[in-house]
């Protein structure tokens, strides 16, 4: 059964330099790949809306990439099965997001800003709006 999980793990991995280390306090963008389109949901509407909807052309399946930029919150795990929560201000509301960093949906990460940070898991963040949630950045030389 190992074998199997590990054969499985490394043909879902993605290749070596493809994910760049992250680590909390990273801002990244996140490059998702959403599929849109389509009307197969027709054939379940009652059959007055299905009159209504009988003249309108089936939409193409439209592929598109979206991207997401926030500031990483926290890493879990390693491996194939490595997590990363990211958090950003929409509108006044924080949103976060949680992403398989080697999932097929993910086009590209790239890692934006490094942050100065002390701790692994950056929930206080949450709590913060505005200028608070600014991060040092970090000097690489």
């Amino acid at each position: 059964m190992q074998q199997i999980i590990a054969q499985y793990n490394k043909k879902m991995a993605k290749p070596e330099g493809e994910v760049p280390v992250i680590v909390p306090g990273d801002t990244v963008r996140v490059h998702i790949n959403l599929y849109e389109g389509g009307t197969d949901h027709i054939a379940g509407l009652k059959k007055i809306h299905r009159i209504a909807a009988k003249g309108k052309q089936a939409k193409q399946n439209v592929e598109r990439i979206q991207v997401f930029e926030g500031t990483v919150l926290a890493v879990y795990g390693k491996g194939p099965m490595q997590k990363v929560t990211v958090r950003k201000i929409a509108s006044g509301v924080g949103v976060e997001k949680t992403y398989f960093v080697n999932s097929a949906k993910i086009n590209k990460i790239e890692v934006t800003r490094h942050g100065v940070v002390r701790r692994a898991k950056l929930y206080y963040l949450r709590d913060r709006v505005g200028k608070a949630t600014r991060l040092k950045e970090k000097r690489v030389r």
